[in-house]
């Protein structure tokens, strides 16, 4: 909190509150790192700094104002207070105004005079920007202070291990470096299959939280497959929670998240809460599918994450990286090996393309009895015996194995999306109708018209 003696004045390098904050000036506020105060993103996805101007607009300290950027602001007569009033009739500890994720919560101090919005008594409520309060003789307006922080694409292909040098992945990478290192809840917005729950993990990793232990809730899975939330409420100890697909959440559920939420904005939960969503949350709320309330704080730091098709300049960075994981090498890729993929749809996103790669390398290896139900089915995988998992292909083979797939999928797609047309699949791969046969007969593929 900083009191501004009048509306205009600037605080220097000399002021000992600017250089504890590591501004320059006080005009110049964004120029400090890391980013203090609570983030939010407003309806275009700008980053800002919330932050509420308390305005003296009536009363002895007409024109005084006070900044709240975290925390709370306490208003009396009490030299102890973050905003001190002379009004006679104001409390020595009135009123409490902090900033919460539906906006500005007044609590009234059990001061004898009372404080009030409009006629109504205030004892502890939550108001938007604009709001003004009275107090004894004085009226306080309650005004956003609100900085919109310039993000700039990073220079950095990578944030953690979520890789791409596209612009929107910079811009991406770039708003995860700001948001990353704050406390604020953050959702993940996007397609199945982008990356979602990988960004979750590297933006824990990248926080005071890193330390400490990631819990998730998946709200895709059945109710008896995932932690309670009363559960989730009532630990004590410092963790980051991964709420997957909180837009699978019943009303019930949204109820008992909202508590959770509101949990940790009063302290009692020590814990980051990143969400995920194949939806807007925002639109739901407002045409009533989602409960509103639990919107502005889910969805305070709203990041969307791109599909792949709005990102195929990655593809060749995706590809070199999910071959070296399955051999343990560099593959010696020439720029055209990735023609087919590029021109390729991926409406499984980042996670269809991993999967191809794996399927292209992989090697026949022991049959194995695995459960089959999906989760008992996954957690077997995990404990496969060394010597029954596939062996990866040497680095030349694997190249070799990779390109050919590539060929062999670029035809099978548009042999499927051609309906076999041998005509039309000529044009569309650029070869000779008697190409086109061989071609299709090399990779079994039906040739209605031939």
């Amino acid at each position: 909190m900083k009191v501004i003696p009048q509306e205009g004045a600037e605080l220097l390098d000399s002021d000992p509150q600017v250089k504890a904050a590591g501004r320059v000036r006080a005009t110049n506020p964004l120029r400090f790192a890391p980013l203090t105060g609570i983030l939010s993103t407003d309806a275009t996805g700008n980053l800002l700094v919330r932050r509420v101007r308390v305005r003296v607009t009536s009363g002895p300290d007409r024109g005084r104002e006070a900044l709240l950027e975290a925390g709370t602001l306490l208003v009396g007569t009490h030299s102890d207070n973050d905003l001190i009033l002379r009004d006679p009739q104001v409390g020595k500890y009135h009123l409490e105004i902090a900033l919460v994720a539906g906006g500005i919560r007044v609590r009234d101090l059990g001061s004898d005079g009372g404080t009030y919005v409009g006629s109504t008594k205030v004892q502890h409520s939550v108001f938007p920007m604009g709001t003004e309060v009275s107090l004894g003789r004085s009226t306080l307006q309650l005004l956003s202070g609100d900085i919109h922080v310039p993000v700039t694409p990073s220079e950095r292909n990578s944030f953690g291990p979520v890789l791409g040098q596209s612009l929107g992945m910079r811009t991406l990478f770039a708003l995860l470096e700001r948001v990353a290192p704050s406390d604020a809840p953050v959702i993940l917005e996007g397609e199945s299959g982008t990356g979602r729950s990988l960004i979750a993990r590297a933006i824990h990793a990248s926080s005071r939280f890193a330390a400490s232990p990631m819990a998730s809730i998946d709200f895709r899975l059945p109710s008896h497959e995932r932690p309670t939330l009363s559960s989730l409420a009532q630990r004590t100890d410092t963790f980051t929670l991964l709420v997957d697909r909180i837009d699978k959440a019943t009303p019930a559920e949204q109820t008992a998240l909202l508590s959770l939420y509101e949990r940790r904005e009063e302290g009692v939960l020590d814990a980051r809460i990143i969400a995920t969503s194949n939806i807007d949350i925002r639109r739901e709320g407002a045409e009533g599918r989602f409960r509103k309330e639990l919107v502005p704080h889910a969805a305070a730091v709203r990041i969307l994450v791109p599909p792949l098709r709005a990102r195929a300049e990655d593809i060749p960075l995706l590809v070199r990286q999910f071959a070296r994981e399955v051999c343990g090498a560099e593959l010696d890729f020439e720029n055209h090996d990735f023609d087919r993929l590029l021109a390729r749809e991926y409406p499984g996103n980042v996670r269809e393309l991993r999967q191809l790669i794996g399927k292209a390398l992989q090697v026949d290896a022991p049959p194995l009895q695995l459960p089959k139900s999906g989760l008992a089915r996954a957690r077997a995988a995990l404990v496969m015996p060394l010597n029954a998992r596939p062996k990866p292909p040497p680095p030349a083979v694997a190249r070799d194995r990779l390109v050919e797939f590539f060929e062999r999928d670029h035809v099978e797609q548009t042999h499927k999306r051609l309906n076999g047309n041998v005509a039309e699949i000529g044009r569309a791969l650029g070869l000779p109708r008697r190409e086109v046969i061989k071609t299709l007969k090399r990779y079994g593929l039906a040739c209605p018209d031939r």
